[in-house]
């Protein structure tokens, strides 16, 4: 398929302005992250060919596969120290026909696909668009000299917003002059103008916010005034105990003298969540995702099954509010690594550890645990999305 427009979304920093303990692109806003509503958003914008994607450089592996289950994700790469070294990676990654590319701040999560489709229009036209919105406050400056503040003309200024979007050419060029001369920027469209190039504005949009400290998060919060859409699934599994195989649960290898069977890795806990999930969206189950029997999926460690239920549910416009799970089995006690289990799946899920509960129980004996012939689990899901009026709904 001919790609056009890329887009890239840069979310591969750590948010050190929230002063919050997950970057602040993971952060969650109506039961939904950040990043995952920028991405639903680009997603849909008609003009969009594909994205490429740059996340944290020591995010998990887990992290990319979920997101790859985003319409029109073409590569998900590593960010740098710097806003402008993600992009530089991520220009790596960008096709070299391709004629547009935008760049977008995962932390502006309401910019509109209408916006992106915009954008690369003027693009296209002038070779280099950026939105911005006028400054409505008296602005100021201040006279370090004279020691007091004086009132600029407001007129003369503009706040720039993202996405930003530039010819192919132009930005390749510009990113290859500032690293020859060891410059970066605030944002893309400063180093296309070092590079002698034009930038024409475009309307803006206000509710285009950039989450940068914890206040922003709670407008952003106000905004989202929708009807929420409630969502349950109920997840199960069992798998047979047997020697000479490793025991995960929960995406941790457990120290047991047996190993659960299976075409997987056997995590039964794993698989429980991520049915859970794909039931809470309608989205039929594991077997179907990944059918048993195929040499592929030999020996697929379950943390990727979870993943790609994390990218259906994120894909379709869910956000994970809450999660119960209880494993049953005799041996190992489940109580001493309860802890690590939840902040296994919750780092899979990209949720706070809060929203994760993970408990043990045993049968005294009765049923195939009991005689510690296998071990079960069972997990529930409540996930919120936006009524299918207003953009939500289920992963196709």
């Amino acid at each position: 398929m001919p790609v056009g427009t890329v887009v890239i979304v840069v979310a591969g920093g750590t948010g050190r302005r929230m002063g919050a303990v997950v970057p602040k692109q993971f952060l969650s806003v109506g039961g939904r992250s950040l990043l995952d509503r920028t991405l639903s958003s680009v997603s849909a914008a008609s003009r969009v060919d594909a994205i490429v994607l740059a996340l944290p450089a020591d995010s998990a592996p887990e992290a990319g596969e979920a997101y790859r289950v985003f319409p029109k994700m073409i590569a998900v790469v590593k960010g740098g120290a710097e806003r402008h070294d993600s992009v530089r990676n991520a220009l790596a990654a960008v096709p070299k026909e391709a004629t547009i590319i935008l760049v977008h701040d995962a932390v502006r999560p309401f910019a509109t696909p209408g916006l992106f489709d915009r954008c690369a229009e003027q693009a296209l036209l002038h070779g280099a668009a950026v939105p911005v919105i006028p400054v409505r406050d008296t602005v100021k400056t201040w006279d370090k000299e004279a020691g007091t503040l004086a009132t600029r003309d407001r007129s003369e200024f503009l706040r720039a917003q993202t996405p930003q979007g530039f010819r192919a050419g132009i930005l390749r060029e510009a990113y290859a002059l500032a690293a020859r001369d060891g410059r970066g920027g605030t944002d893309d469209a400063s180093l296309v103008e070092a590079a002698g190039h034009a930038v024409v504005p475009l309307p803006g949009e206000e509710a285009n916010l950039k989450i940068t400290l914890a206040e922003d998060l709670r407008m952003a919060a106000g905004l989202l005034s929708g009807d929420p859409d409630f969502r349950v699934g109920l997840g199960g599994d069992a798998h047979r105990l047997v020697p000479e195989r490793e025991l995960w649960l929960g995406g941790v290898r457990v120290d047991h003298p047996m190993g659960l069977l299976g075409h997987s890795d056997g995590d039964v806990l794993l698989h429980a969540v991520a049915d859970a999930i794909y039931g809470a969206m309608g989205d039929r189950d594991i077997g179907f995702h990944f059918p048993p029997g195929r040499e592929e999926t030999l020996g697929i460690s379950s943390r990727s099954i979870l993943a790609h239920a994390r990218g259906r549910m994120a894909s379709g416009g869910f956000g994970l509010l809450g999660l119960d799970a209880v494993v049953v089995c005799e041996t190992p006690r489940i109580a001493p690594l309860a802890d690590a289990l939840r902040s296994s799946i919750a780092g899979i899920l990209s949720v706070p550890e809060e929203c994760v509960s993970v408990k043990g129980k045993t049968t005294e004996g009765m049923g195939f645990e009991g005689r510690g012939e296998g071990i079960s689990a069972w997990a529930v899901a409540l996930l919120r999305g936006a009524r299918p009026e207003n953009g939500g709904g289920a992963a196709g």
